[in-house]
């Protein structure tokens, strides 16, 4: 289908029935083209749920992250920007993360601020314990250290640092562990 105005009933009509891979490779055709808001809008989140369901969250997160961007509301702009924070988290790209949050937390009110740092701490605490139900330690010594960084109650900067007390010492990290060590003591 390559028409000049493409809409979002002929996106639609044209991912009916069609395999993931096929469906990602047309509507990565279909986004480089000249398209009206609301198709271009369809078509990233059609790319996003196919990326998603592929568990290919980098991808997913960067899309979000442009759809957040073009995003006529402020609360639609937050509610993209943390849904890319989330698959960002997933993919283990927190560098990635950092930057959809810096964009959330820039146009975002005063309580929608606390309501952002919360989702996100939960994004990081319940990645960190994927990662270790997977057995990915290295993964969720990352995703702690990550979430020691941001403001945690003195309850849960003691659950996160018992959490990584342990992985220290799985991993072999004695150094880490004995400094982490000191400081909880002291």
């Amino acid at each position: 289908m390559e028409e000049k105005g493409i809409t979002r009933i002929d996106v639609e009509k044209n991912l009916q029935g069609r395999g993931d891979y096929v469906k990602i490779d047309y509507l990565m055709r279909v986004l480089k083209r000249d398209l009206d808001f609301d198709t271009r809008k369809f078509a990233l989140i059609k790319l996003i749920g196919v990326y998603e369901s592929k568990k290919m969250f980098l991808e997913a997160g960067k899309l979000m992250r442009i759809a957040a961007d073009i995003n006529t509301t402020f609360k639609g702009k937050i509610q993209d920007y943390l849904k890319s924070i989330e698959l960002f988290v997933w993919a283990g790209s927190f560098a990635e993360a950092d930057i959809s949050y810096t964009k959330c937390i820039g146009i975002a009110s005063e309580s929608e601020k606390i309501f952002v740092k919360d989702k996100v701490k939960d994004y990081y605490r319940t990645q960190a314990k994927n990662f270790i139900g997977k057995g990915k330690r290295s993964h969720a010594m990352e995703a702690f250290e990550k979430l020691l960084t941001y403001d945690l109650s003195l309850e849960e900067k003691r659950k996160v640092n018992e959490q990584l007390l342990e992985l220290y010492g799985k991993l072999g990290k004695i150094r880490e562990y004995e400094m982490l060590k000191r400081s909880m003591n002291s």
